[in-house]
């Protein structure tokens, strides 16, 4: 085993009563997506919408706060990007929910990746087969999202050019 892993395994065992609850936290929120998917990500969508727009409305608060704007432009910049983002995702709370599920599409099959490769390199540690089931997952998952989200762009272009198709 590398010392990388060797160490990461050690804060894992320091903060395994921490893990073991952050896993259950998320095991229930899962089970609660499951049961309401919709609701689950429009809440997830607004939320995140008024966290992106209220950290905009501070960078470009801190922006016009700088010593000079020169200075602060890229931050004023940024910050507009956010809060433009935020109140797409808070007006919008659809099309901001088929933006996140991109963006969780991408994390999730990222992080699947990284798990496995963790694993393959854990291999002699105990239990390292559930960090390789668990990145399996990940990229199952992804790749279920990601043909999720396909079939819903071909759908709407389908119904677009129908829609453009009756018009004329």
């Amino acid at each position: 085993m590398t010392t990388l892993v060797q160490a990461w395994l050690q804060q894992a065992k320091k903060n395994a009563g921490w893990l073991m609850f952050l896993g259950i936290v998320e095991i229930v929120a899962g089970v609660l997506a499951i049961l309401g998917p919709l609701v689950a990500g429009l809440t997830v969508a607004v939320i995140v919408g008024w966290m992106l727009l209220v950290g905009g409305v501070t960078r470009i608060v801190g922006a016009f706060k700088a010593d000079s704007f020169g200075g602060g432009a890229l931050t004023f910049l940024w910050g507009l990007l956010f809060a433009v983002t935020g109140f797409y995702f808070v007006t919008r709370p659809g099309l901001g929910l088929e933006s996140l599920t991109l963006l969780v599409t991408m994390i999730l099959f990222a992080e699947g990746i990284l798990r496995i490769v963790l694993a393959l390199h854990m291999r002699p540690a105990p239990r390292w087969g559930w960090m390789l089931a668990g990145g399996i997952l990940s990229v199952v998952f992804a790749l279920i999202l990601w043909g999720q989200f396909n079939g819903i762009t071909v759908t709407s272009v389908a119904s677009a050019a129908r829609k453009v198709a009756s018009a004329t």
